[in-house]
């Protein structure tokens, strides 16, 4: 799942509108129905609910788990996404009836059901997960855990932030990329940009009739290590490096070198393929392998690279979405379902299996350091993204809080922001009307 919001999270409040039907599915029978291995032994039949692709890479490490444990069954159940976040709610609104053994949850869905659903994913600290803490990125495991150090989640598609760029363009304005170290810089980069090419430094959906129209403002402000709420949930959005945010998201408005592209999937290959041009891409590292798949022609005239920082000096790394897996406390075969994702993300073994089966990006570790896996791209000039993507997910990478309100603060976020890009408020009133409404509609605190 991306960091860049998507319409799927706006989907999260509509989702725990489930909980009032619950209770009709609570003569339903637990997804896993095979025979569950005895206490603390591994047999039997665990189901997992996922979708398509990665759905496709756990398929792929089933055989060779299936050689560790021949009486095993392994059910890949593509459910749909977003329709996963719908039938998740439910099932925990039902305590637990009908969910499977393992989950596919996505990072900004995962705070929202270990709030609403206290003790309804296990820790998986009874398993031994917090030894595998080191192994992966800071940011995307904390961000999967809870306050009290409780580990909900094992990493499973690790998205760093891309920031992808038109070599041609800046090499026909002139401009040295890799000389640009922070945001200031490239927005006065991009001024000359516009004036040599005619293009914008990049395209926004200005009146956010899509969600990802926030994508900016989330990358600079986790730049800034803040997001909407911190690590208590206490509310930041109107704190000083979200106020940064989006004043220089208006400077650049101001300065005429943003583009107004409504948001949607069309635009966004529109814009790849140079159709709709941008000098400018952030976006989560799983955009290079859309980029060579939808947009061939460009071969060549992508780049990528660290995003610069906000600050000279600053951070120039983020985790840019991604996915856990979980095993509900409703399982009756925790303890195999726990071998199962130890195996395809806890192992080297594994995580080559569920890489080339899905092509999910990892945040293990040894996998990001194997042979090969940092292999130079003709599409992106002999640079290598992987390589791009692991120094970044090396950094200390800021944990991102979504809590079960993101989908209010996000709306509440972009309603401001429109009116900053489209009527010139000023940014520090409008986030803090912006954080006024998010607290009262959820009771959270403004934070100190």
């Amino acid at each position: 799942m991306r960091f860049t919001p998507t319409r799927q999270a706006l989907r999260i409040a509509a989702a725990a509108a489930a909980v009032t039907t619950a209770a009709a599915l609570a003569g339903c029978s637990n997804a896993a129905d095979g025979q569950p291995a005895a206490e603390g032994e591994v047999g039997g039949k665990i189901t997992i609910w996922t979708w398509n692709a990665p759905g496709d890479g756990l398929e792929a490490a089933i055989p060779a788990f299936q050689k560790l444990y021949p009486d095993v069954e392994v059910d890949v159940q593509d459910v749909g996404n977003p329709a996963i976040w719908e039938k998740i709610t439910t099932g925990m609104a039902a305590g637990g009836q009908g969910l499977p053994d393992v989950l596919n949850i996505g990072i900004d869905y995962m705070g929202n059901y270990v709030e609403k659903f206290p003790g309804q994913l296990v820790d998986l600290r009874d398993f031994g997960a917090e030894s595998l803490e080191s192994e992966f990125p800071s940011g995307a495991w904390k961000s999967g855990s809870g306050a009290d150090g409780a580990v909900y989640g094992i990493p499973y598609e690790v998205n760093a932030t891309g920031f992808f760029y038109r070599s041609d363009l800046f090499e026909q304005a002139g401009i040295d990329i890799d000389s640009i170290e922070t945001w200031d810089q490239l927005i006065d980069a991009g001024v000359t940009i516009k004036e040599k090419t005619g293009v914008p430094l990049y395209n926004q959906d200005k009146a956010a009739t899509e969600a990802d129209s926030a994508g900016l403002w989330q990358l600079q402000t986790a730049l800034q290590d803040s997001f909407y709420f911190d690590e208590k949930g206490d509310i930041t959005m109107n704190g000083e490096a979200g106020v940064h945010s989006l004043e220089l998201i208006k400077k650049a408005n101001d300065l005429g070198i943003v583009g107004d592209v409504q948001g949607s999937w069309d635009n966004l290959l529109a814009q790849l393929r140079g159709e709709k041009p941008t000098a400018i891409m952030p976006a989560g590292g799983w955009m290079a392998g859309v980029m060579e798949n939808e947009a061939p022609e460009m071969a060549g005239k992508w780049g990528v690279r660290l995003p610069p920082s906000v600050e000279p000096g600053g951070i120039t790394a983020a985790v840019n979405g991604g996915t856990y897996l979980s095993i509900p406390t409703a399982s009756k075969n925790q303890k195999t379902a726990w071998e199962f994702v130890n195996f395809a993300l806890g192992t080297l073994e594994g995580q080559k299996l569920v890489y080339e089966g899905g092509g999910m990006f990892p945040g293990y570790k040894p996998m990001l350091e194997s042979e090969g896996f940092a292999a130079p791209s003709e599409y992106f000039g002999g640079q290598s993204p992987n390589a791009i993507f692991i120094a970044e997910l090396a950094q200390d990478t800021p944990v991102l809080n979504y809590t079960s309100d993101y989908a209010r603060a996000l709306k509440a976020y972009t309603d401001a922001q429109t009116r900053v890009l489209l009527s010139g408020a000023d940014p520090q009133q409008a986030l803090d009307e912006a954080a006024d409404q998010v607290a009262q509609q959820t009771g959270r605190k403004l934070a100190d």
